[in-house]
């Protein structure tokens, strides 16, 4: 697990300046930066995650109602 951590913090940390940005009016050009950078940021932090992670051995139809 401490491999995918730095993914998860960069793309949860890019999201959150990209709300700011919007929220607090930064310069366009900034905003559509993030705008185009923040998918495939995501994609690649997804990509990481089915690669590295590790299998939890449940299946969907197994664990249907357990919480």
């Amino acid at each position: 697990m401490r491999p995918l951590i730095f993914p998860i913090s960069l793309v949860t940390f890019l999201l959150i300046v990209y709300l700011i940005a919007v929220n607090f009016n930064f310069p366009y050009p900034f905003i559509a930066t993030l705008f185009v950078v923040l998918p495939i940021a995501l994609v690649w932090m997804v990509i990481r995650i089915l690669k590295d992670g590790k299998h939890s051995g449940k299946t969907f139809d197994d664990h249907f109602y357990e919480y």
